[in-house]
């Protein structure tokens, strides 16, 4: 068994943690808490085909309307 300090922040250092390791505890009430490791399920940000709705004739029209004005040349100073 080993000991843990809880510092003046309320925070623990558990030598075999993780980074953004997320843990749920639950205090028995006899001066015992019990930490249990949570496993988040990995999910994709975006599966494939769910950004197919954003991507119509329509919408690459307006963008390129918009893309019309823009540059990425620098004005002359002299012409300011």
């Amino acid at each position: 068994m080993k000991t843990l300090t809880v510092d003046a922040h309320k925070r623990i250092r558990i030598p075999d943690a993780k980074p953004r390791q997320i843990f749920a505890y639950e205090n028995e009430g006899n001066g015992r808490l019990v930490l249990t490791v949570v496993r988040a399920e990995a999910q994709e940000p975006f599966p494939p085909g769910s950004l197919k709705k954003y991507i119509t004739p329509e919408r690459d029209a307006e963008m390129l309307a918009l893309l019309k004005g823009c540059s990425l040349e620098i004005p002359d100073e002299k012409a300011v």
